[in-house]
């Protein structure tokens, strides 16, 4: 085992969630980690992680890790994620925290700018119930001991291995996140095509993905296109009736801005039984598209939240 090393102040980075407004109590954590520091073990062993993992679940109902590895020149590197997240979720800011460890020698620069560029469509594509917290958090960390030359620059070709494990690692963490949404029924994901623009596209997918009109009708297994359609025309995207067609599974429901004349309601509901959902929106305006995941809405969800103090 490796010896521990002194941690300066500026090296130790700070997480938490719980109640808004009510006073952390940071004398349980400061009394504590003279504790924690002597209890540390320096070793790679996967357990460590699962007990991160533990560590940090609040309405979570089990632990969230992703692990990957990949090479960066001859070397083999480790990429590991922890994170918790199960309600108040929503792109940007939420209820959760996450963090990701390497040992691949890169410099601070790189490390922030992969984040950035691989955060878009993983952990910022998510949401939950809409709800946005104080306490969102995502860190990428590395510890350099990796034994690849330092990579300066993240357009370096020897990182393309590493950039596919990373994304691996981020996508996998933040649809476990969804997965574990407080009182779920059904995963869903949202697909949107035919856009003006891949931004356009992000925030029709986002508003389906948050309206409880939609999220109620898909836990309660109905097929209710018209409630896609008024989320379409909420989101104040460019939109035409009469070139939107929306499909449910591999079954199209409505086309031409009318219901298709294909559509069979039994295969459709027998589909609506399963626990996960595609929903597919085709605006028919241009090439902007992208995938929005979420859950559904549940009396459970009601539950979990209503009873959250008490």
């Amino acid at each position: 085992e490796d010896q521990p090393k002194k941690i300066k102040t500026k090296e130790i980075i700070f997480g938490c969630t719980g109640t808004i407004g009510e006073k952390f109590p940071e004398e349980k954590i400061i009394n504590k980690i003279p504790d924690l520091v002597n209890s540390i073990k320096y070793t790679q062993n996967k357990y460590i992680w699962m007990k991160a993992a533990l560590g940090i679940m609040t309405t979570d109902t089990q632990p969230k890790m992703a692990m990957e590895k990949c090479q960066i020149g001859n070397n083999e590197v480790k990429i590991f994620g922890v994170a918790k997240g199960s309600g108040m979720i929503a792109p940007d800011m939420a209820t959760m925290l996450s963090f990701i460890a390497t040992d691949a020698n890169l410099s601070d620069s790189v490390l922030q700018n992969l984040l950035n560029s691989n955060v878009q469509d993983t952990f910022n594509s998510i949401t939950v119930d809409s709800d946005t917290s104080t306490s969102d958090t995502l860190l990428l960390m590395a510890s350099c001991t990796a034994q690849h030359n330092k990579v300066n620059d993240p357009y370096d070709p020897s990182l393309d291995s590493f950039i596919k494990a990373l994304r691996f690692v981020l996508k996998d963490l933040a649809l476990q996140v969804v997965k574990d949404g407080e009182g779920i029924s059904k995963f869903i994901k949202i697909k949107i095509k035919g856009a003006v623009s891949n931004s356009s596209a992000k925030v029709v997918g986002l508003s389906i993905a948050n309206s409880p009109l939609v999220k109620t009708a898909i836990a309660g297994e109905d097929a209710n296109w018209g409630r896609v359609v008024m989320a379409v025309g909420k989101s104040g995207e460019s939109a035409e009736r009469d070139k939107l067609s929306i499909s449910i599974g591999p079954y199209t429901i409505a086309e031409g801005g009318d219901i298709s004349k294909d559509y069979d309601e039994d295969k459709v509901s027998s589909y609506m039984q399963n626990p996960n959902i595609d929903l597919t929106v085709d605006l028919g305006l241009g090439d902007g598209k992208a995938n929005i995941y979420t859950c559904d809405l549940t009396h459970d969800y009601i539950s979990i939240n209503a009873d959250y103090r008490s």
